[in-house]
């Protein structure tokens, strides 16, 4: 058990720790204990601009997000057990304690579903509270009356196709991007096609530390929906509504994301926006009455078919060039062509009759099977389309975790997968590599 000790107070960091654990600084720019980590500076700026103070409750739901932020980037999973499971304590200062507490047992589940992890939480008085000073000089960054929701905007294709749904739907939504170095020019660019200039609000925890971080990072959507949720509470108060729709953009075979292959269940498969979590991050949402509902409107559409819809549109082909969907892009500062995601996004260029002008580091998909390092990824999705006629397509799916009950809503799901899966077994095809 790793456990992460977040402080509020510069002096007080490090202070009755033992050797192994990890102290981190909140909302801080520098420490002098040495192996401490850093997080949440720049969001403080960030809560005074927009334009009505957010609740004690969102306050204290982005401080829990932040010390999961800091613990799945400070904690390595190389020192794990069996080299991916981690066990993660945490421990950090909220305003309200005693509630926090008791939700701690839906934090570990909606947690553990989502990074394969056990988390455990220590939760104690002294949060930091909401701003009680606004930087009007600021005010124009985001105009709470000329918002109606609030939408993720990664700069990726479907949380761009999705936003220019939410426009011509005659919603006017503010964009929330978390924004780390690097991503800020492609989603500014991606922003360029939109048919109108919506609000957009940026943020980045910037987590930092001394030494080695670990890369895989699979809660980071979590500290992106709840951050976008008290910037959504913060505009639901100033409105005077019950409640505001949070939208959160991802086709249904990406969002379901069955495992390419057996040992791709835990350690390989994403689930940053699987009905399962999403239903239990509304969950916790709920429970501190944030009135924000999460929804995802293309749950039953792929990725081609949002894209073919769009087709006749003017400058497609080159919006959807513009957007990035590759996990993988920095380290080239290309999209690498040949991995999950980016074979899905291939497919849909493909299933609209669109040219593709991304440059991919791996354009010919039977060049990476000559290749050590990348042809797994061209293997792993070859195998998962011949392993839906050899098992069953149905039983796949539900390796990914629990499905809503409602049974229209199910079959839905499972038939999103299936057409899914015929785009990627045609886009194969066009690249000789035959089921």
């Amino acid at each position: 058990m790793t456990r992460v000790v977040l402080e509020l107070d510069p002096v007080r960091v490090g202070e009755g720790l033992a050797d192994d654990d990890i102290p981190v600084l909140l909302y801080g720019a520098h420490t002098s204990i040495k192996g401490a980590g850093l997080i949440g500076n720049d969001l403080r700026d960030r809560f005074s601009r927009l334009g009505v103070p957010p609740s004690r409750q969102a306050m204290d739901l982005v401080a829990v997000a932040m010390a999961v932020t800091a613990a799945d980037t400070f904690v390595l999973r190389d020192d794990a057990a069996d080299g991916w499971r981690r066990e993660i304590e945490i421990d950090v200062p909220v305003i309200e304690a005693d509630r926090w507490t008791a939700l701690a047992p839906l934090l570990s589940k909606a947690l553990g579903f989502l990074s394969g992890d056990s988390w455990s939480f220590r939760f104690r008085s002294g949060g930091f509270e909401p701003p009680t000073r606004l930087d009007v000089r600021n005010r124009a960054v985001i105009d709470p009356s000329k918002i109606d929701a609030v939408a993720l905007f990664s700069g990726g294709l479907d949380s761009g196709l999705g936003v220019m749904d939410l426009i011509d739907g005659g919603i006017r939504p503010l964009l929330v991007s978390h924004a780390p170095r690097g991503d800020k020019t492609y989603q500014a660019a991606v922003a360029g096609f939109l048919p109108s200039k919506p609000q957009r609000f940026e943020f980045n925890s910037y987590p930092s530390c001394e030494g080695a971080t670990e890369i895989t990072t699979r809660t980071r959507s979590f500290l992106f929906l709840t951050f976008a949720a008290l910037v959504a509470q913060a505009v639901r108060t100033f409105r005077g509504s019950a409640s505001i729709e949070l939208f959160m953009c991802e086709n249904g075979l990406i969002a379901l994301n069955p495992p390419l292959t057996a040992r791709r269940i835990g350690a390989l498969s994403t689930r940053t926006a699987h009905p399962h979590y999403l239903a239990l991050l509304q969950e916790l949402f709920d429970a501190i009455s944030l009135g924000v509902r999460i929804t995802n409107p293309h749950r039953h559409e792929t990725k081609g078919e949002m894209l073919a819809r769009r087709a006749n549109q003017a400058n497609i082909a080159e919006f959807a060039t513009a957007t990035v969907s590759c996990g993988n892009w920095k380290r080239k500062n290309m999209q690498c062509g040949r991995c999950w995601p980016c074979s899905i996004r291939r497919s849909s260029f493909h299933r609209a009759g669109l040219t593709d002008g991304t440059e991919y580091d791996t354009d010919k998909l039977v060049d990476a099977l000559g290749e050590d390092d990348y042809r797994d990824d061209i293997v792993s999705i070859h195998t998962a389309l011949r392993r839906r006629y050899d098992r069953g397509l149905r039983r796949w799916v539900m390796q990914t975790g629990p499905l809503p009950r409602d049974l229209t809503e199910r079959t839905a799901l499972f038939a999103v997968v299936e057409r899914g899966m015929d785009e990627l077994e045609n886009f194969f095809a066009s690249h000789g590599l035959r089921i």
